[in-house]
């Protein structure tokens, strides 16, 4: 289970580029998440980037999106910034 560590914002492109095709690409059982990745590293654990009260994929649209960031510690933030080769914010 990870929590909100912060924040990037890329396209749903990019993010495809980078991190590969989502684990989940379909509404979540709450109907609060439509597109999430599962990533796992050995030195931060569990990390998922995942949209949050996006209806209707609007993340997926090709524009900038600001995509959630979660993990078990403030690491899964650094470790997403540097697979996207990009700035991410903290919480």
């Amino acid at each position: 289970m990870t929590s909100l560590q912060g924040y990037v914002t890329a396209t749903y492109s990019e993010l495809t580029e980078a991190l590969g095709y989502p684990t989940f690409d379909g509404p979540s059982a709450d109907g609060k998440v439509d597109t999430e990745w599962e990533l796992f590293d050995e030195e931060v654990g569990q990390v998922t980037v995942y949209d949050w009260k996006c209806y209707g994929h609007v993340a997926r649209d090709g524009e900038p999106y600001r995509w959630h960031i979660g993990g078990t510690n403030r690491w899964a933030v650094e470790f997403v910034s540097n697979l996207l080769n990009r700035d991410a914010t903290y919480v």
